[in-house]
């Protein structure tokens, strides 16, 4: 019996303290998360943390870096923000309410869009034991008028998604619809807007998969009845590693896509099934790195340092090698299909490119095709002229329906479809 009491007045003990056990931990995961956080436009701080028994409240604040923060400054906007967090002690995790914290100089646009005392901006979290986090993010919607007439419509953002204790997540995001427009009847009708992503960020580069989808986008002049019209527009973005891992021989390769259902030009024209696939493969990733650390500072005058730092992820980066491809840029227009594709490699084994840089042509290989519709060039007087000049030079051909463009490159040489050869700086010529 004792035994049995013994227990159950464990277990009661259990129940009792476990609540502010779980609001220890979860205060732990708070303050390390923050500790922690490493993201290239804004620093997170905590200002406050008060916990309870079931419950704890905090305070976060948000600092806007670099670019983003200018960006704040040139609209007039605060680059500092607060975000105030209700916390609540569970069995196996904690969940929190966190809402925004208006600054006071906004407050008499956002009572106006969203209502006296309303945060638009709601986020709940519910984070277990383990550091998995769930997610969601809600912008409320909103209606409004700017005193320069601008009227805007917005039915309401939402996100949601989970993230580990290593950072690594999913997301996904939606807008039904949004509408601005100004004071001469000039509107911006945005609908289906959705997207998401799945990886990690790290340092500056996104490593995973994003996309981001509109069901239609509109520019409408009222005062005239015309308008131009995207529908179906899809754009996706990969960053991909070979290696995982801070080994040498890690790789990266970048690749995005934009895809156009149809759209509409202002005189009616319509455009149908435009694509664009382009990629970069084969990237030294340490490199890489090297170079995005240093990407905020190009506007300021780097040191010695940092200039033989760059100079030498630049060399790495071509000793090893690399492919930059357009595999598809194609698109449907009035007066016919165009298509093509364009990939330029730098084949690895280059070393010191920063102290020979003339070298560099001989060690690329690659290809270039492209093909126009006759009607769409003779439409044009001066691709009409560039055209029949590369058609009467033999680098260029037609047939009845498009001209073509067909070479490869070979170190410092051009070969055309003949045959024939060119030197590689006659590329250049070509296009200008």
């Amino acid at each position: 019996m004792l035994k049995q009491l013994g227990a159950a007045g464990g277990a009661v003990a259990i129940a009792l303290c476990w609540p502010f056990a779980t609001g220890q931990i979860g205060e732990r995961i708070y303050l390390d998360t923050v500790a922690k956080y490493d993201n290239p436009y804004l620093a997170v701080t905590n200002e406050s943390y008060q916990r309870g028994y079931l419950s704890s409240e905090a305070l976060s604040k948000i600092t806007l870096k670099d670019e983003l923060k200018l960006y704040f400054e040139d609209e007039g906007l605060p680059t500092v923000w607060e975000v105030r967090h209700h916390i609540q002690h569970g069995l196996f995790g904690v969940s929190t309410d966190s809402e925004l914290v208006v600054d006071p100089a906004l407050q008499p646009i956002v009572a106006k869009m969203w209502g006296q005392g309303v945060s638009p901006v709601v986020f709940t979290t519910d984070t277990a034991l383990t550091r998995k986090t769930d997610f969601t993010f809600e912008v409320l919607p909103a209606k409004a008028e700017n005193a320069d007439g601008t009227e805007m419509d917005f039915a309401g953002f939402s996100m949601s998604g989970n993230v580990d204790a290593d950072g690594a997540g999913e997301f996904a995001y939606q807008l039904p619809s949004a509408v601005v427009t100004t004071v001469a009847q000039e509107a911006m009708v945005v609908k289906g807007l959705s997207g998401g992503g799945k990886g990690h960020l790290d340092g500056q580069y996104w490593i995973g998969t994003q996309t981001f989808d509109v069901n239609s986008l509109t520019f409408k002049d009222a005062s005239s009845d015309q308008q131009v019209s995207i529908n179906g527009l899809s754009v996706g973005m990969e960053n991909k590693l070979t290696e995982p891992g801070a080994s040498p021989a890690t790789l990266l390769t970048n690749s995005n896509s934009i895809k156009i259902k149809q759209l509409v030009s202002l005189d009616g024209g319509e455009f149908n099934n435009f694509n664009f696939a382009m990629s970069f493969s084969g990237l030294d990733y340490p490199s890489m790195s090297t170079l995005g650390s240093m990407a905020d500072k190009l506007d300021d005058t780097l040191d010695p340092q940092q200039i033989e730092a760059a100079t030498q992820a630049l060399d790495m980066l071509v000793e090893k090698g690399l492919t930059f491809s357009i595999s598809d840029l194609s698109v449907d227009t009035p007066q016919g299909d165009i298509d093509s594709h364009l990939r330029l490699t730098i084949e690895p084994g280059m070393t010191g490119v920063s102290n020979n840089i003339e070298r560099l042509a001989e060690q690329l290989a690659g290809e270039i095709s492209i093909k126009l519709p006759v009607e769409l060039v003779e439409s044009n007087p001066a691709l009409h002229e560039r055209a029949t000049i590369l058609e009467q030079s033999a680098i260029a051909e037609r047939n009845a329906s498009h001209y073509l463009l067909n070479m490869k490159i070979d170190g410092d040489k051009i070969i055309l479809a003949s045959g024939d050869q060119l030197p590689l700086h006659m590329l250049f010529m070509l296009f200008m």
